[in-house]
């Protein structure tokens, strides 16, 4: 793409289209290197914290935990959600008076994955094994909601008050729904259509294409991907992804943990460097049925950086502008911008 021109682009899996247009952006100011003397902070509880340790009366309860046997006897915890959105039983709803509305109970589960008990340790911040631990505790509690008949969990993070974070201490969370969110299913439909095409995963084909040219590829391992997709809707998406065909991430196993949060630890610490420590959701696409097998669907961990805000044209037209160029902002994540 011509920095200089502004390009409509497609997703795509979605057909979703975006236009890239470098003209109107600015290219991000740097932050200083995480050193090792800049990551010494202190793993002092903050008062007022509920997920910082010694202050477990404030949480409702603990679901789960990866332990460990330095102080503070953990590493991650799973948390009910004090304030969820969806409720735990399914209640009876009183139907609409016009058959144009429809109502029913909105029930499921949520939950919030407290990432590291050190309050100003962030993703960016923390060793390999901590951002490890948050892989493994991701696994653990997908998996646990898995198990429940009748519903679909989504994992994701919002890092910093313009992605949503209410609570400055690191964590994510897991919500489970008993229906299949409209976009997943956009997506699934559309990966199906290219199977049925070209009898080929479009993951795969998206994969390959990026590790051959290397245009928009941040970095890679030897079982991971980090690239930014072609029709990224904000400057500085990434998504990652495994190399082989991989549909459900609840199936990732245990041989590749580590290599799934060595490049995740990359790119976050790319974004706090090269970006300026922008606020960003964090969240996993995997497949809607589980367990699944399927050869045109591929799990992603995709990181959207909060730093545009849709305005008129995006909300009424529905097509988004991305004030940059994927390519471009891939060289800044490499180091090279």
């Amino acid at each position: 793409m011509d920095a200089a021109g502004s390009e409509l682009r497609h997703d795509p899996l979605t057909g979703t289209p975006v236009i890239c247009a470098p003209l109107r952006g600015e290219r991000p100011q740097p932050s200083a290197p995480l050193t090792e003397a800049a990551e010494e902070l202190s793993a002092e509880a903050v008062p007022g914290c509920p997920f910082c340790p010694g202050h477990e009366a404030m949480l409702p309860e603990i679901l789960w935990q990866l332990d460990r046997k330095a102080a503070p006897g953990w590493r991650t915890r799973a948390v009910p959600n004090k304030y969820p959105a969806l409720q735990a039983t399914a209640r009876q709803v009183t139907p609409p008076v016009h058959p144009l509305y429809q109502a029913t109970s909105a029930h499921g589960h949520q939950e919030v994955i407290i990432d590291t008990p050190y309050h100003h340790y962030g993703l960016a911040r923390m060793p390999l094994a901590g951002v490890r631990s948050v892989v493994e505790t991701y696994l653990a509690r997908y998996r646990a909601l898995r198990q429940r008949d009748g519903l679909i969990p989504f994992l994701f993070r919002n890092h910093g008050p313009g992605a949503g974070a209410s609570l400055e201490h690191p964590h994510s969370q897991l919500i489970a729904t008993p229906f299949a969110p409209p976009d997943v299913e956009r997506e699934e439909a559309g990966a199906a259509a290219w199977h049925q095409a070209h009898g080929q995963c479009a993951y795969c084909a998206m994969v390959a294409e990026e590790v051959r040219t290397e245009d928009r590829l941040v970095a890679q391992n030897e079982l991971f991907v980090a690239f930014v997709p072609y029709a990224a809707r904000v400057p500085f998406e990434v998504w990652l992804a495994p190399r082989r065909h991989a549909p459900e991430f609840g199936a990732t196993p245990t041989a590749e943990v580590a290599a799934l949060a060595t490049l995740l630890r990359y790119v976050v610490r790319a974004l706090h460097i090269q970006v300026g420590n922008p606020d960003y959701n964090l969240f996993i696409r995997t497949a809607l049925t589980y367990p699944c097998d399927a050869p045109h669907l591929h799990w992603t961990l995709r990181i959207r950086p909060q730093t545009t805000t849709a305005a008129g044209f995006e909300a009424s037209a529905g097509v988004r502008i991305n004030p940059s160029c994927p390519e471009a902002d891939a060289a800044v994540l490499r180091g090279e911008g």
